[in-house]
C-alpha cells in the first residue's frame, strides 16, 4: 500500500490525472444517487468552469455526447490497455475536438448529438488537454464527472483503485442504525416496527449502547458516508460487512456493475425512507429480485433468524478503498412473545391485488388498467390502488396506484380512461402526477381507444390534464434592430409548464444555426461564429419551440452583428 495516498501499491491501472492540482472529490463511485449507483467519481472544480481537462492515456476519441440533460458534453477516449475514460458536465471541447463536433451538429441540424468514432480520426496523447470543464447536462453544480470502464462491456470500474493521488486518512462516519421487523411476528423490543438506533462513538468506533430485544426475522440497516479529504465533500461508502456471532453475515462492496444494474439502487437502500425523509439508508439484507452484483456475501440473504434467549453480537464494517475503517457494535437478544403491532388509528378502505414479482400482473377496473411485466417488482407485493375526486383542471379522477414509498424496477404501463375528455382535446391530453411539494409534472402519454396511455417507472398519484399552451419565450439580451455587436452571444428564456419542451430550432438569415440548450436554466443561447456568420451586417433571427403536445412559439427580430 502506498502510504502517501492509501493504494494498492501495483495498481490495475495507470492513470494520468484528469486536472491539474489537488484532486478533491464530491461523489464517490458506487454512491445512491437517485434511482442509480453513481458510474463514476466526481471532482471538485472550485465551483467554477473552465478547469482544463487532460486525457488519462494515450488513445483516441471514441465517441462524443452532447445534450442539455444527462451527461451534457460528454467526451469517451478508448485506450490501448482495454479501459475507456470518459468526461462529462464539460463546458466545451478543445479547439480541434470543437470544431468537428459543431461541424457534425450543423451537418445533423441537431444540439443534441451522440458521435462514434473511429481510431483514425482524433488521436491524443496522454495528458493532453481535451476539454474544459464545466455544468452542462443534469450537473448540479460544477464539477467533472470521471470514469473508467472496460472497453469490452462499457463496465464501469471503481477509479479510486488507481494510482490517481487521491489522498484520504479520513475514516467513514457511521450516523445511525436501523433494525427492520419482515413479517408480522417479528419485533424490535416488542413492537412490529422498524426502530431506528442511536449510535455513539466510543474511541475508534461506534456502539448502540443498550442490548436491543428482538424477534422473529429481522434485518440490519445502516446510514453512514465517508469523507475523503479535508477539501471534499460528503460522499457514499465503498464497503460494509456485517459479522454476526463472529461470522461473515452480508458483504457488499462497490467495485464494478453492469448498467443495467444501476436501478437495484432502489432496492439496496430503503426506499421510502428516502422517499419521505430523503435520509440514505443502505438495507443489509437483499429482496429477491434486487440482483445487484456488488453482493460478495449473503447468508440468508442478510436476514437475520432470531431465537429466544439467543445472543447475538452484530459487528458492522464500514470501509472506504483506501483502507480507513469505521466499525459499530450492538448487541441484541431473541425474546419471544406477541408483539405489539403498530397500526393507525384508521385505516382507509383500499382495492388489493397480491402480485408476484417473477409474474406479469395486470389490473383492468372502470377507471384505468395498468400492466406490469416480470421482474417490475423486487419482491411480492400487496398491490393496493383507490379513486379520488379530480381537482379543477383534471380530465379524469385522481388514480392511487399503490403508493410513492415502494420502488418499480421498470417501465410499466398505466391506461387512464379518458371519457371526461372532449374529443378536440384528445391530441392535447396526458397524464400527469404530483411531486413532493405538490407541483404538477408530466408523465406523458397519447390517447388511444378512449384511455390516456403511458409508460412510467414509479408508483404515486396520476391524472389525466391537457397542454394547449404554447412554450414561454422571452428575449434575454436581443431585442428588434439591436446592436449585437459587443455581445458574445444571443441568450433566450425557454420553457413550459405542463407536458415539457420536444424540440427548439433556430435560424439566421434562413439558414439553420446551433442554438444550444440548458433545461436546467431554461436558457436557449447561440455564441456568434464568425466561421459561419458574416459580421458587420444586419440579421435575421428565428427560434421555434415546440413542447410535447405540438404546441408552437416563435420569437423572431432583426439585428446588427
Amino acid at each position: 500500500i502506498n502510504p502517501l495516498y492509501g493504494q494498492p501499491s501495483s495498481s490495475p491501472f495507470d492513470l494520468h490525472p484528469p486536472l491539474s492540482g489537488e484532486l478533491t472529490l464530491s461523489g464517490s463511485f458506487g454512491e445512491i444517487r437517485t434511482n442509480s449507483f453513481h458510474a463514476g467519481i466526481d471532482f471538485r472544480t472550485g465551483g467554477r468552469s473552465g478547469l482544463r481537462v487532460f486525457a488519462s492515456n494515450d488513445g483516441f476519441v471514441s465517441r462524443v455526447r452532447v445534450s442539455g440533460v444527462g451527461f451534457g458534453k460528454a467526451i469517451y477516449i478508448q485506450h490501448p490497455n482495454g479501459l475507456t475514460t470518459v468526461y462529462a458536465h464539460l463546458d466545451r471541447f478543445a479547439p480541434q475536438i470543437e470544431a468537428f463536433v459543431k461541424e457534425q451538429q450543423y451537418k445533423q441540424k441537431s444540439f443534441v448529438i451522440d458521435l462514434h468514432l473511429n481510431a483514425n480520426e482524433i488521436k491524443v496523447k496522454r495528458g493532453e488537454y481535451i476539454a474544459l470543464s464545466g455544468n452542462s447536462g443534469s450537473s448540479g453544480g460544477p464539477h467533472l464527472h470521471y470514469e473508467v470502464r472496460l472497453t469490452k462491456n462499457q463496465i464501469p470500474l471503481n477509479p479510486a483503485f488507481s494510482n490517481l493521488k487521491i489522498v484520504d486518512t479520513i475514516s467513514p462516519l457511521i450516523n445511525s442504525t436501523w433494525i427492520y421487523s419482515i413479517d408480522t411476528s417479528s419485533a424490535i423490543n416488542g413492537i412490529n416496527t422498524n426502530s431506528e438506533l442511536n449510535v455513539q462513538r466510543k474511541g475508534n468506533h461506534f456502539v448502540v449502547e443498550d442490548t436491543v430485544s428482538v424477534q422473529g426475522i429481522i434485518g440490519v440497516g445502516l446510514k453512514a458516508y465517508d469523507y475523503i479529504n479535508r477539501n471534499s465533500l460528503r460522499c457514499g461508502v465503498y464497503e460494509i460487512k456485517m459479522f454476526v456471532n463472529d461470522k461473515l453475515h452480508y458483504h457488499y462492496s462497490a467495485d464494478e456493475f453492469n448498467f443495467n444494474e444501476t436501478r437495484y439502487a432502489n432496492s439496496h437502500i430503503d426506499y421510502a425512507q428516502r422517499q419521505e425523509t430523503g435520509k440514505r439508508i443502505h438495507r443489509l439484507f437483499r429482496e429477491p429480485n434486487n440482483l445487484f452484483s456488488g453482493y460478495k456475501t449473503l447468508m440468508n440473504n442478510g436476514f437475520i433468524s432470531t431465537k429466544k434467549d439467543t445472543i447475538y453480537n452484530v459487528k458492522i464494517e464500514v470501509n472506504d478503498p483506501f483502507r480507513n475503517s469505521a466499525k459499530l457494535i450492538m448487541v441484541m437478544k431473541g425474546i419471544d412473545y406477541k408483539p405489539k403491532m403498530m397500526v393507525p388509528e384508521y385505516i382507509e378502505k383500499q382495492n388489493q391485488e397480491y402480485w408476484l414479482f417473477f409474474e406479469d400482473n395486470q389490473l383492468n377496473t372502470d377507471l384505468f388498467s395498468i400492466s406490469l411485466p416480470r421482474n417490475t417488482l423486487y419482491s411480492n407485493l400487496n398491490f393496493e390502488y383507490k379513486f379520488s375526486a379530480p381537482l379543477p383542471g383534471m380530465y379524469s379522477s385522481i388514480i392511487h396506484v399503490h403508493n410513492k414509498y415502494t420502488p418499480v424496477h421498470r417501465n410499466y404501463k398505466l391506461s387512464i380512461k379518458a371519457d371526461s375528455l372532449p374529443i378536440i382535446l384528445q391530441d392535447k391530453a396526458l397524464i400527469a402526477t404530483l411531486n413532493s411539494k405538490d407541483k404538477m409534472e408530466a408523465v406523458g402519454g397519447s390517447f388511444l381507444d378512449g384511455y390516456i396511455v403511458t409508460n412510467t417507472n414509479f408508483f404515486g398519484d396520476f391524472f389525466i390534464v391537457v397542454d394547449t399552451i404554447a412554450p414561454q419565450v422571452k428575449p434575454l439580451n436581443i431585442s428588434n434592430n439591436k446592436d449585437m455587436s459587443k455581445e458574445r452571444s444571443i441568450r433566450i428564456m425557454v420553457g413550459d409548464d405542463i407536458s415539457g419542451i420536444a424540440s427548439i430550432e433556430g435560424f439566421i438569415d434562413n439558414e439553420w444555426a446551433l442554438f444550444e440548450h440548458d433545461p436546467k436554466n431554461n436558457l436557449v443561447f447561440y455564441e456568434f461564429d464568425e466561421k459561419r456568420l458574416q459580421k458587420d451586417k444586419k440579421h435575421s433571427l428565428l427560434l421555434k419551440v415546440i413542447d410535447n403536445k405540438g404546441n408552437l412559439n416563435e420569437y423572431s427580430c432583426t439585428f446588427f452583428w
